[in-house]
């Protein structure tokens, strides 16, 4: 079996600098503004995560998978105040900036949900600027960048006092973004009124490990004694992952009209990738003449994810004389369902596997690479959690998803450039948006991307393991990473006279095999089925699966669907079955879309590693 090098590639993004656009920005009069947030993008988010991971190997990050309430423990405040930058003059075009919040911040009053059997009130949230350092960075006025930013406030509110009260070892220290682990990212544009708009996110990890000066770490409980003690129960491994966006910019997107999403409450659901408009890839720009020009490497993804939706806010934010709902939620990658085969080694304990992706060419002008084994595993330390604004139907600012990407080019290039290039998961960020689908699906949608400069590195020859033919990237070298995401979650229930029926025969795979495929399967999961799949390659990947028995099922429809309801036009499923060339047990994972706008197939047998095909959109598919 292939074996996914995740450790190897993932680590290309943290010492690539971030390319910026010209915006050539002007400071404010006399160097200095005091500007409001914007109470509807502006909030201090947290997803507590409660766990009993008590062994030594879980800590002290306490990555294990043993949660205690079904997930994390969420809640998001808005916050009202304002925001005070003080401009040092440009050197060489950069200005030094300091920032305060001379009246603090408040936040609205909200509750803390896990999906089971808890819940807590979030009150009196107050955000103080840190009385021993300041908030600050370096803006470029030509091209916009913010550099070496530091972000730093003492929290406080009813949960962290209650935390404080159950762990008296606990010294609470300031939340700083980035910190230890995790991101702080600012934008400044250009006022009418000379002034600068800012924007700021952030995110933070804070594993308190198993003891604190050999007291357990303990979780609060929503109940406490006439003198405020609270209950609480042992939690090795808890870990705070606070996010942090304060803006000057209200939400540009307007009130949802129709498709409107009303999201769960306090609910996990699992969504499925529609593999065709979902997928991973770089456009590469690339100061290196002999490739001839530029490219784009893309692999469709199989896979899922896995939403947990909290609470809606108790306080709706009037914007425009309209009322705005917000509501916290997380997201993580999964495998595709019934994906059971052994894991790939994995770089750290407590991560899983991810989307599985497809082999696939990237064509230069001159030269061609291969991208095999593509996959990627979700960053168990900076959790990817965002604010649905309920009204839009759209997050309130943007969704930021980090995770360890792997693929054999990306796995050369951090070779041949060892150890110039840090470890680092791969971001990438853009908004959300949650809709209706045409027969009552939820679709999920999302086109993230994030500019690094490759200036000064070695770019590989087609044959990886020759070094000493890589090519150095010259001035102006860009890749350009972007993970687009269109997932769909059923809420119908098939009927049992759906039977998905789909075959073709001599289909050319993006890679080039030829194969042929035959699928009879019942959308209910229940009745007749049957799954026959021919690789016609020549070497080790050709060969015939034919389906014993259906392991998963899940029906759906594109977003441009003229199916009637209780029919589908695309359907994932995964079968286990036998191999032509063995004895051995394997599990095929399978998606076909009939849609006549959007025809496609992917086929993986034993996540990939045995046989692999798809028919690739010739271009990157709009989610």
């Amino acid at each position: 079996m292939k074996r996914l090098h995740l450790i190897s590639f993932v680590l290309l993004g943290a010492s690539l600098a971030s390319a910026q656009s010209t915006t050539n920005l002007q400071l404010p009069p006399g160097g200095w503004e005091v500007l409001p947030i914007n109470q509807g993008t502006s909030f201090i988010a947290d997803g507590v995560r409660v766990v009993d991971c008590p062994t030594v190997t879980d800590e002290p990050f306490g990555i294990c998978g043993n949660f205690l309430f079904g997930g994390l423990a969420l809640y998001s405040s808005h916050l009202q105040g304002v925001v005070q930058i003080r401009f040092q003059p440009p050197f060489n075009g950069v200005s030094h900036f300091q920032i305060s919040h001379p009246l603090n911040l408040l936040g609205t009053t909200e509750y803390m949900f896990a999906p089971q059997l808890y819940q807590n009130i979030v009150g009196g949230t107050a955000m103080l600027d840190n009385f021993n350092t300041y908030s600050e960075g370096d803006l470029n006025l030509a091209t916009g960048a913010v550099t070496n930013l530091t972000y730093s406030m003492i929290v406080a509110n009813s949960f962290y006092v209650a935390l404080g009260n159950v762990n008296p070892n606990l010294i609470p220290p300031p939340f700083t973004f980035p910190g230890t682990y995790g991101r702080a990212e600012a934008k400044f544009v250009q006022r009418p009124d000379g002034l600068l708009d800012f924007t700021f996110w952030g995110s933070t990890f804070l594993p308190l490990g198993s003891q604190i000066n050999g007291d357990p770490v303990r979780m609060p409980l929503p109940f406490a004694g006439p003198n405020v003690e609270f209950g609480a129960i042992q939690t090795p491994g808890l870990s705070l992952h606070p996010h942090l966006q304060i803006s000057t910019v209200a939400s540009p997107d307007p009130i949802c009209t129709s498709n409107c999403f009303a999201p769960p409450q306090n609910t996990v659901q699992q969504y499925t990738l529609n593999t065709r408009f979902s997928d991973i890839g770089d456009n590469f720009t690339l100061n290196i003449p002999a490739l001839g020009g530029a490219a784009t490497g893309r692999s469709q993804m199989q896979g899922r994810l896995q939403v947990q939706f909290g609470m809606p806010s108790f306080n709706p934010i009037t914007i425009n004389g309209k009322q705005h709902i917000y509501m916290p939620f997380a997201m993580s990658s999964l495998a595709p369902e019934g994906l059971a085969v052994p894991p790939p080694p994995l770089p750290l304990a407590g991560v899983w596997l991810g989307w599985v992706g497809h082999n696939e060419l990237i064509r230069f002008p001159n030269l061609t690479y291969h991208a095999d084994t593509t996959a990627i595993v979700d960053d168990p330390y900076d959790l990817t959690i965002g604010e649905l604004d309920i009204t839009t139907g759209v997050t309130a600012g943007p969704l930021v998803h980090r995770a360890f990407w792997t693929q054999s080019l990306l796995v050369a290039i951090l070779a041949q450039n060892e150890p110039r290039l840090l470890p680092a998961s791969f971001l990438e960020e853009a908004p959300m948006r949650f809709q209706n689908g045409p027969n009552g699906e939820t679709v999920m949608r999302f086109a993230g991307t994030t500019l690094l400069d490759f200036s000064g590195f070695y770019w590989p020859n087609p044959d990886y393991n020759n070094p000493a033919t890589s090519f150095l990237a010259g001035a102006g070298s860009i890749l350009e990473p972007f993970m687009n995401i269109q997932a769909m979650h059923t809420n119908d229930t098939p009927s049992a006279s759906a039977q998905y029926n789909a075959s073709q025969t001599n289909v050319v795979s993006s890679h080039g095999e030829s194969f042929d495929y035959n699928a009879s399967i019942p959308c209910s999961g229940n009745g007749n089925s049957s799954f026959v799949y021919t690789s016609h390659a020549t070497d080790a990947t050709g060969g015939v699966f034919t389906m014993q028995n259906l392991a998963s099922v899940a029906c759906f429809n594109s977003l441009t669907s003229t199916q009637k309801a209780g029919g589908y036009d695309t359907i994932q499923f995964s079968a286990f079955g036998k191999w032509s060339h063995d004895s051995n047990p394997h599990v095929a994972t399978v998606q076909i879309s009939i849609a006549a706008d959007a025809p496609y197939v992917s086929i993986q047998v034993d996540g990939g590693s045995l046989s692999v095909v798809n028919t690739k959109p010739a271009t990157t598919p709009i989610p």
